[in-house]
């Protein structure tokens, strides 16, 4: 968007332009007018060249206070039997290729003529609104370049028209004339006029920076948009995310954590606590449960015995299937014999609570606190354990230290 806009605005100053040359080679578009028609007593006349329009004026002194001369260029159009002028509106500026032959040239008046039915009068050339500039051409190069919005309207138009103010209108102009200055001496002045032309943008700066105000605000109320719609997929995508990785580390059947998800348990638990006991617990002879009732009795039996342990300990303590009916239960910041009591709890409950067909069923435990040891070599010694209390003959809790102490 930003090299969009320097570019654009590029084109607009020093770029792409609208032009209008007027045809100088038409001698039924050329006429002059001089102050004889006021009973003065100068005289003018144009003669049409290879190089251009001739025109000579002869200034005399009169009866007549303002003596002039006027060549006039009709730029008016008849289109079925409607006279309209060119619409000049929209330009920037005329140029003038003129060439004065005279050592004191005084200086050079350019009017524009336009047509307006609120103070014009069709086949009345004197009811067209003057919009005029003088200029001396010493004082200005060549090709002269004049800003339409240096024109103005004289005052005698105004007055004559009964108008407090008149500001320029180039709407439709109608006759164009290159006059002699307005104090001006006798004598004989001639000047050639080569070319005239006048440039104008496509579009014009107000509504330029108005539609780049548009897509500015167009663009920013779009990326806005995005950015919120971006925020709320982010926020949906995170949410998602949460939710995959509670799946990725959730066990399926039973809803507590899986195997998975151990090693950030566990790293969680090491940042936060100073003292950590595993239990071990396996459900007694779960195969042959399997094998008597099926699959479907064992994956009920599994839900069960999960949702029983976690209504039975602490919210603290973190429950984990380890793999078929192996589980491990957490134990953050308590002790061997803290974890030894919750265990006892867990079994007894286990024993008592009644299941479906009826099945007695029971689980071993195998305890162990962490002291030194490594997440490995602490859950092979609550391994340890849960072995001895199989060997023991199941339905039991026993502890690492007991191993130790019998060693």
């Amino acid at each position: 968007m930003f090299l969009l806009t320097v570019i654009v605005c590029l084109a607009q100053f020093i770029g792409f332009e609208k032009s209008i040359i007027l045809d100088l080679t038409d001698s039924t578009k050329v006429s002059t007018r001089d102050d004889r028609v006021s009973e003065g007593a100068s005289i003018s006349s144009y003669q049409m060249t290879p190089k251009g329009v001739d025109f000579t004026c002869e200034i005399i002194q009169s009866e007549f206070r303002w003596p002039y001369c006027e060549l006039k260029f009709n730029l008016s159009s008849n289109n079925e039997g409607k006279l309209s002028g060119i619409d000049l509106s929209s330009f920037e500026r005329i140029g003038l290729w003129i060439n004065h032959d005279h050592e004191n040239q005084p200086g050079t008046r350019v009017e524009l003529h336009n047509f307006n039915s609120a103070y014009s009068i069709e086949s009345n050339n004197d009811s067209l609104k003057y919009n005029s500039i003088e200029f001396s051409e010493k004082k200005v190069p060549s090709p002269t370049w004049i800003d339409l919005h240096r024109f103005y309207v004289p005052t005698w138009w105004n007055a004559r028209h009964d108008l407090a103010v008149g500001g320029t209108d180039f709407s439709n102009i109608r006759t164009m004339s290159v006059t002699t200055a307005g104090d001006i001496g006798e004598g004989v002045y001639k000047l050639t006029i080569k070319r005239i032309e006048f440039r104008g943008k496509y579009i014009d700066n107000d509504t330029l920076f108005f539609l780049l105000l548009i897509v500015w605000s167009s663009v920013a109320s779009f990326f806005i948009r995005e950015l919120s719609l971006s925020k709320d997929k982010v926020i949906s995508v995170n949410k998602q995310k949460v939710k995959w990785q509670e799946a990725a580390f959730t066990d399926t059947l039973t809803g507590v954590n899986n195997r998975e998800s151990s090693r950030e348990i566990f790293d969680n638990l090491l940042a936060k606590s100073n003292t950590l006991s595993l239990l071990f617990i396996d459900i007694d002879f779960f195969k042959k449960i399997n094998d008597t009732y099926g699959h479907n009795v064992g994956d009920e039996i599994l839900v069960q015995f999960s949702k029983i342990i976690l209504e039975t300990v602490d919210d603290s303590n973190i429950l984990i299937r380890w793999g078929g009916e192996e589980f491990l239960l957490l134990c953050p910041n308590y002790t061997l014999e803290q974890a030894k009591l919750v265990a006892e709890r867990v079994r007894l409950t286990i024993e008592q609570s009644l299941w479906v067909e009826n099945i007695k069923l029971t689980a071993s435990f195998g305890v162990a606190e962490k002291h030194q040891l490594s997440i490995s070599e602490l859950i092979s010694k609550a391994d340890e354990a849960l072995y001895q209390a199989k060997e023991n003959g199941r339905n039991q809790v026993f502890a690492s230290e007991v191993i130790k102490s019998g060693s």
